[in-house]
């Protein structure tokens, strides 16, 4: 009888583990849902989302975005470069639907490209977890 109940003990922990997702896994199936139901979006601020990637080799979840109107021009993406890059840092860390990601250690990729010329990539960006990772706050005594 105790050999009976460790076998479908057994039984049963094996196949809710086939049930089990890993977090790649649903970064994946996450990303793939996202692109099939939404993309491509429609312009918000000159930007559209063409579609969501996730890579599992390096863990990264990859946006592929095209620019529009005004900000598709170079010349005033390189002036605002910096400005540019500190907003969508501040986005990734403030993004909750990211918490799991983040946390686990994911990059995040931005690939802008061009509607103009969708050959040419405007902005590149890549932020990794040192990037993203809450900056330390002084502590102050009362």
């Amino acid at each position: 009888m105790k050999t009976l109940s460790t076998i479908i003990l057994a039984a049963l922990l094996l196949s809710l583990s086939s049930c089990y997702e890993s977090l790649e896994e649903r970064a994946r199936r996450e990303a793939r849902e996202f692109t099939e139901k939404y993309c491509p979006t429609p312009p918000q601020n000159n930007v559209i989302t063409d579609s969501l990637v996730f890579d599992p080799a390096t863990r990264t979840q990859k946006y592929y975005l095209t620019f529009t109107g005004l900000i598709d021009d170079s010349a005033a993406l390189a002036e605002h470069a910096p400005d540019i890059r500190e907003e969508l840092l501040e986005a990734v860390r403030g993004n909750t639907a990211m918490k799991a990601y983040k946390e686990a250690g994911f990059n995040f990729e931005y690939v802008c490209r061009s509607q103009k010329d969708p050959s040419r990539i405007l902005l590149h960006i890549v932020y990794r977890p040192r990037d993203y990772a809450a900056p330390e706050r002084p502590v102050t005594s009362n």
